[in-house]
C-alpha cells in the first residue's frame, strides 16, 4: 500500500466565501479596537487592598521564533473568555501577556542562517537538490551524524513571507527579539484580546528588569537549598554540547531519561571469527534490562540476526557488544575511554554471533548461548537482550519458536542442546513459578510474532511479578518479596562488576539544531524537584483550595508531581539570564518561566510599556536599582538595608500592585505543559510564594483544522494573522468557542468560521430591521408566547453563567448563541402564527442580554451593537452580568409540552386522515394523574436511578430487578412505560421521574383549543376531557392517554 493510500490527506486552507460581510466585521473590529485603545478599556490597575474583588488570569508566554498560530489562539481564548466573563461579574480583571525568548531555538536558527550565508552567500544560492528526511524514519549508520532537518533556514524564513533583504538580519539572534514580539502583540490586538499590554515584556538579559527579577528568583531558590550541582542523567545534544530541554526539541517533547541495568554476558573462548582479534581482551554482550532481579533465570542471550552491532571499548578496557546507537549514549555517560568519544574495534551483524557461548551472571547455567530473536529493535536499548523465559512472555514465545521449528534453528546454525528449559525463580500468585508460560497460554500466544498479545502479557508479568512475586530460587533471597530486594540485587551486580548502569531517552529526541540526542551524565546545576518537604507543599495544595476544571488535569498533575525529580536548570548555549553565582551558565527556558506572573504585577511601572525595558520607567527606576533586596521588599515585605535611590512612595506603589493582584487566580495552558511547566509553576510558587499559591489551572487539548492535524506540509497551517484576515476576529473566536474544551483534540472547522461571518451579519441586520419595524408597545400585557420567550431568555442567562464558571465554552456557545437564537426563532414563529407583533420590551431585553452574555466571545460585534445600535453609554466590557428572575420551569415545561403535543397531533392526524372525508369533531383526552402501576414504576426508577449511567450491564441488571418487583402489575404491560421514563430520565434528569404534574395539562390545552383545531384540519369542534372525570369515548381512544401524553380521536364525515 502506498503512503498516499494509507494517509488521509489534510483538507487545505479554505478561502472566505465572499468578502463584503467579512469586511463589515473587520471594519467594526478596527473601530472598536480604536475605541478601546483611546479609552484604556483593557488596562487594569490595583484597587483597594481591603476590597480585592479582582481576577488575575495568565497564559504561558509564547516562544518568539515565529508568528502566533491557531494553536496559540485556541488555548488563549480560554483565558480570554474567562477574563471577560469575570469582568462582567464586576471584578477588576488583569490579563497580561509576555513574550518568551529564552533558550536555544532562536540562537540555533540564527547560527544556521550564519552558516548558510557563509557557505552559500547572501542571498544564498543553494544546491538544486536538498535531501528531506524529516518525514520518514531514517537508517543512520553514523549515530554522530546530524539528522537532516529537511529545509534550509533561509527557505523556511522565505516561506514565512520574509523578503531576502530582511532574512539576513535574523542571523543576529537579537533581531528575532526585535522583530517577532511586536508582531505577536499586533496580532493579539487584532484578535481583540483583553490584555493590559503595558505589562508586556520580553525575557532574556536583553530586558534588564526581567533579568534582575530572574536572578533574584534563583538566588532565593539557592538560599533555600533547592538548587544543587552534580552529575545526573539528562537529555543532551552532543552537537550543541548542552542539555536539551523540552523547549529545545524539534522532536521528543516530554521525553525523559530511562534508566536500565546493562548485564555483562562475557564471551567464552574461542571468540567468533569477527572478534578473533580481540581474544586478548574481556568481551561481553551488554544486555539492557529493567528487571535485573530476574537474572537468576537466564537461559540464553538474544540478538537480532540482521541487526548491526559493534565491539566498543569501555572506560575499564573491557569490550562491550551493542548497537552503535547505544555506544553513543554510553560514551556520554563516562563509560568510554574519553567522554563523548566512541572507540569501535569491530562491526558485524547479529548473525555473526549466533551460537556463541557466554557466561551469564547469577544464572545457575555455566554456559548459555546467543540465539536469534526477530522482534528486537536496534532503535531501543542496546539491541542485546538476555532471556528469562520463566518470567518474560516474549522470551518464552521466542524460545518455543526455536524448539518447535528445526528449520529456524538450521538457518542460524543453532543446535538443539543450546535450548534450555525455563528456570523457576519467582512465584506469582495465580500464575505459579512459570509466569511467562501461564500468560502465553492465557493470551493464546502462538509465536513471537503475536506482538499485541505479547505486549499485554509483558505488562501483566512485569506488574504482577514486581508487586506480588516472591523468590523461590535457592539462596539468600529465597522467600523474599521481589519489590523489597530488586534494587539490592541490581546494586550487587554493579558492585561486583557484573553490570553497569545505563540510560537513554525514553523516546527519540531531536534537537532544534537537528541533532539526535542522547542521555549524558553531566555536571550541572539542577532544581531538586521531588524532595519530600517541597513535594508535600505542592501535593497538599493540589488537594485543598486548588481547582482544576477537568479530572484528567488533576490526575496528570498528581502523576507528574510524583515522578518529577532533579531538573537541570543550566545551559551553556542560547539566550537567557546567567546564573548569578556561576555566569558561565544560562538559566534554561523552563526554569526562567515559573513565577514570572509576579513580574507582570509591576512590569508596567518599571518598563513603561516598552517590551525590552529600554524606555523611561514611569517611576523613574533604573534596572541597576532593582537589587535582590528591592525585589524581596516588593514581594515579601522585607525591608531593604538601602532603597538604592528609589523613593519610598515608588516602592510602596510597586508593593501594592503585587499585594493586590497576587495570587494568580487562573492559569490556562495546553495539556502538553502539565508534565513540565505547569508542575514547575506549582513547585516554584511553593518555594517563593508558599502563602500565595495559584488558585486554579485549566488545561485543554490540541486543536486540529478541518479534522486533521495542523501542519505546514499538510497545507492547513493557519497563523493568527491568517484567520483574522480570512474571517475576522469575532467569527474566528466563535468557531474556536465551538471547537471543544476537554483534553481531547478539538477541531476548528473553517466552514464554521465562514458560517459565523454570515450569522453575525444576519444578527446585526435583524436587530436593525426589527427595531425600525412595528413592535407592540413596551407597556402592553405579555401573552403566553411573550412569557415563555422571557423565561427562555432567563434560562439561557442562568445556564450560560454556569458554563462560563465551569469553563465549558462549547456549552456557552450552545446556550448563549444557539439556544438564544433558537428561542428567538420560536418566538417569531409563534407570533407570526398568531398574527401578533413582537413585544418591544422583550426584543430590547433579548438584544441587550444576548449582547452582554456573548461579549466575552464576540467582543467587537457586541460592542458595536451596544454603542451604535442600542446607543448605550460606555463600553459593553464594563457592563454587568444580567440579573434576571429564576427561569419559570413550569412555564417552560408547558410551552415545550404544547409544542410537542401540537406537533404530535398534526403528524398523527395527517397519517390517519388519509382516504377519509372531512373531519367533523375531535376528542382530546388528558390523564391528569398517574395510575397506581405508573406511580410504582416511577418509585422503582427513582430507587435504581444511579444504575442508569450508560453502562449496559448495570442498566440491564437494574431493569431485571424492576421487572421482578413489578410482577403484580404485569397485566398493564408496564415495561415499555418504564423504558420510556428511564430514557427520559437520562435526558432530562430527576424531574422526569416526578409523580407531580409540572403544570395543569387540561387547562393549557383548553386555553389553546384554536391551535388544536388547526392541527385537525380546521375541525369545527374540539372537546377536551380529563380522565379523572366522566368522559365520552365513542372511538375508544381515551385510555391511550398518559400524563403529559394526551390521546385524541377524530370523527369524520361518512
Amino acid at each position: 500500500m502506498s503512503q498516499q493510500a494509507k494517509t488521509k490527506e489534510a483538507p487545505k486552507i479554505q478561502e472566505a466565501k465572499g468578502t463584503a460581510k467579512r469586511d463589515f466585521l473587520l471594519d467594526v473590529e478596527q473601530q472598536v479596537q480604536k475605541f478601546w485603545d483611546e479609552n484604556h478599556v483593557n488596562e487594569a490597575n490595583a484597587g483597594d487592598l481591603d476590597n480585592k474583588e479582582k481576577f488575575f488570569v495568565t497564559f504561558p508566554y509564547p516562544y518568539m521564533n515565529g508568528r502566533l498560530h491557531l494553536g496559540h489562539a485556541f488555548s488563549l481564548t480560554k483565558a480570554e473568555f474567562q477574563a471577560r466573563f469575570q469582568r462582567l461579574l464586576g471584578k477588576n480583571v488583569l490579563f497580561p501577556f509576555g513574550f518568551h525568548c529564552t533558550g536555544m531555538p532562536i540562537a540555533a536558527c540564527a547560527d544556521r542562517l550564519k552558516r548558510e550565508i557563509e557557505d552559500f552567500g547572501n542571498p544564498p544560492k543553494f544546491p538544486e537538490k536538498q535531501v528531506n528526511n524529516t518525514d520518514k524514519e531514517e537508517k543512520v549508520e553514523d549515530e554522530n551524524a546530524e539528522v537532516k532537518t529537511g529545509e534550509y533556514q533561509w527557505n523556511i524564513m522565505r516561506k514565512n513571507g520574509l523578503p531576502d533583504e530582511e532574512i539576513a538580519k535574523f542571523s543576529n539572534a537579537k533581531y528575532w527579539l526585535e522583530y517577532f514580539p511586536p508582531l505577536a502583540k499586533k496580532d493579539l490586538q487584532k484578535f481583540g484580546v483583553m490584555c493590559d499590554f503595558r505589562r508586556s515584556f520580553i525575557t532574556t538579559d536583553l530586558n534588564p528588569y526581567y533579568d534582575s527579577f530572574i536572578r533574584w528568583q534563583f538566588n532565593r531558590l539557592r538560599e533555600q537549598g533547592r538548587i544543587s550541582f552534580g552529575k545526573r542523567y539528562s537529555i543532551f545534544s552532543p552537537k550543541d554540547n548542552q542539555l536539551c530541554a523540552d523547549h529545545d526539541r524539534a522532536v521528543g517533547e516530554g521525553a525523559k531519561p530511562q534508566e536500565y541495568t546493562v548485564v555483562k554476558l562475557f564471551l567464552q573462548k574461542p571468540y567468533p571469527a569477527v572478534l578473533k582479534h580481540l581474544e586478548d581482551k574481556k568481551v561481553y554482550l551488554g544486555a539492557a534490562t529493567l528487571r535485573p532481579e530476574t537474572m537468576f533465570g537466564q537461559t540464553n542471550c538474544w540478538l537480532l540476526p540482521d541487526g548491526e552491532y559493534g565491539a566498543f571499548e569501555t572506560n575499564t578496557g573491557e569490550i562491550i557488544i551493542c548497537t552503535p546507537r547505544a555506544a553513543r549514549n554510553l560514551a556520554w555517560q563516562e563509560l568510554s575511554p574519553e567522554l563523548g568519544k566512541v572507540v569501535q574495534h569491530a562491526k558485524f551483524l547479529g548473525a555473526d554471533l549466533m551460537g556463541a557461548a557466554v557466561e551469564a551472571p547469577l544464572s545457575p547455567l555455566k554456559t548459555i548461548y546467543v540465539l536469534p530473536m526477530m522482534s528486537i529493535s536496534t532503535r531501543k536499548t542496546t539491541g542485546v537482550v538476555t532471556s528469562v523465559p520463566s518470567d518474560a512472555p516474549a522470551d518464552y514465545a521466542a524460545l518455543q519458536d526455536l524448539k518447535n521449528k528445526p528449520e529456524l534453528r538450521a538457518k542460524y546454525g543453532i543446535k538443539e542442546e543450546y535450548l534450555f528449559d525455563p528456570i523457576p525463580i519467582i512465584e506469582v500468585p495465580e500464575y505459579g513459578t512459570l509466569c511467562a508460560q501461564a500468560l502465553c497460554e492465557k493470551y493464546k500466544i502462538k509465536s513471537q510474532n503475536d506482538r499485541d498479545a505479547l505486549e499485554q502479557a509483558k505488562d501483566e508479568a512485569y506488574g504482577q511479578g514486581f508487586n506480588k512475586g516472591v523468590f523461590v530460587i535457592e539462596g539468600e533471597f529465597k522467600g523474599m518479596a521481589v519489590k523489597e530486594v530488586k534494587n539490592k540485587i541490581r546494586q550487587m551486580l554493579v558492585d561486583q562488576g557484573l553490570a553497569i548502569p545505563y540510560a537513554e531517552p525514553d523516546k527519540e529526541v531531536i534537537s532544534r539544531s537537528g541533532d539526535r540526542c542522547v542521555v549524558s551524565l553531566t555536571d550541572q546545576w539542577y532544581l531538586k524537584y521531588g524532595e519530600e518537604d517541597w513535594k508535600k507543599i505542592v501535593t497538599e495544595h493540589l488537594h485543598t483550595k486548588f481547582h482544576v476544571y477537568n479530572p484528567a488535569t488533576l490526575n496528570e498533575l498528581e502523576t507528574t508531581v510524583d515522578w518529577l525529580k532533579e531538573w537541570g536548570c543550566s545551559r551553556s548555549y542560547g539566550l537567557g539570564t546567567k546564573l548569578p553565582w556561576d555566569e558561565q551558565f544560562l538559566i534554561e527556558s523552563l526554569s526562567d518561566s515559573t513565577i514570572y506572573m509576579a513580574f507582570y504585577t509591576v512590569a508596567h511601572l518599571l518598563q513603561g510599556g516598552v517590551l525590552d525595558g529600554s524606555g523611561e520607567s514611569p517611576l523613574g527606576i533604573k534596572p541597576s536599582q532593582m537589587t535582590d533586596e528591592i525585589w524581596s521588599y516588593l514581594f515579601h515585605g522585607k525591608e531593604p538595608s538601602s532603597t538604592n535611590g528609589i523613593s519610598r512612595e515608588a516602592l510602596d506603589t510597586l508593593r501594592k500592585e503585587f499585594l493586590y493582584w497576587y495570587p494568580v487566580d487562573l492559569r490556562v495552558s495546553g495539556k502538553d505543559l502539565i508534565k513540565n511547566h505547569l508542575t514547575m509553576f506549582l513547585y516554584n510558587h511553593a518555594a517563593i510564594f508558599p502563602d500565595l499559591m495559584p488558585g486554579s489551572i485549566f488545561a485543554n487539548g490540541y486543536v486540529m483544522v478541518n479534522g486533521a492535524k495542523m501542519s505546514k506540509q499538510a497545507g492547513n497551517f493557519l497563523t493568527l494573522q491568517n484567520v483574522i484576515d480570512l474571517y475576522g476576529a469575532d467569527a474566528t473566536r466563535l468557531a474556536l468557542c465551538d471547537s471543544g474544551d476537554t483534553h481531547d483534540d478539538a477541531n476548528f472547522e473553517q466552514n464554521n468560521a465562514n458560517s459565523a461571518v454570515l450569522k453575525l451579519n444576519t444578527f446585526v441586520e435583524w436587530i436593525k430591521e426589527t427595531l425600525e419595524g412595528p413592535l407592540r408597545e413596551e407597556d402592553s400585557e405579555y401573552l403566553f408566547a411573550d412569557k415563555t420567550f422571557d423565561a427562555r431568555i432567563n434560562l439561557c442567562v442562568e445556564q450560560s453563567k454556569k458554563f462560563y464558571n465551569d469553563m465549558v465554552f462549547k456549552e456557552v456557545f450552545k446556550s448563549a448563541w444557539v439556544a438564544m437564537q433558537d428561542s428567538l426563532s420560536k418566538y417569531i414563529e409563534t407570533m407570526k402564527r398568531d398574527s401578533e407583533k413582537l413585544h418591544k420590551k422583550l426584543v430590547l431585553k433579548f438584544i441587550e442580554i444576548q449582547s452582554i452574555i456573548l461579549s466575552p466571545i464576540l467582543p467587537h460585534i457586541t460592542e458595536y451593537i451596544w454603542r451604535e445600535i442600542l446607543k448605550k453609554d460606555g463600553s459593553i466590557v464594563n457592563a454587568k452580568w444580567p440579573v434576571v428572575p429564576e427561569a419559570d420551569q413550569s412555564l417552560l415545561a408547558s410551552d415545550e409540552y404544547l409544542r410537542d403535543a401540537l406537533h404530535s397531533f398534526r403528524q398523527s392526524f395527517q397519517k390517519e386522515s388519509k382516504n377519509k372525508k372531512r373531519p367533523l369533531k375531535a376528542y382530546v383526552y388528558v390523564a391528569d394523574k398517574f395510575l397506581d402501576w405508573q406511580l410504582k414504576s416511577l418509585e422503582l426508577l427513582s430507587k435504581y436511578k444511579d444504575s442508569f449511567t450508560g453502562e449496559k450491564e448495570k442498566e440491564e441488571q437494574a431493569m431485571k430487578i424492576i421487572s421482578t418487583e413489578m410482577k403484580d402489575y404485569m397485566k398493564f404491560k408496564p415495561m415499555s412505560f418504564i423504558a420510556a421514563k428511564r430514557d427520559q430520565y437520562k435526558k432530562d434528569g430527576i424531574k422526569a421521574l416526578s409523580p407531580e404534574m409540572p403544570f395543569n395539562e387540561f387547562e393549557l390545552l383548553k386555553a389553546n383549543v384554536n391551535l388544536i383545531k388547526a392541527c385537525f384540519g380546521g375541525v369545527e369542534t374540539v372537546e377536551i376531557y380529563c380522565l379523572s372525570q366522566e368522559y365520552p369515548d365513542p372511538l375508544k381512544r381515551a385510555l391511550r392517554a398518559q400524563p403529559l401524553e394526551p390521546a385524541f380521536g377524530v370523527e369524520y364525515e361518512k
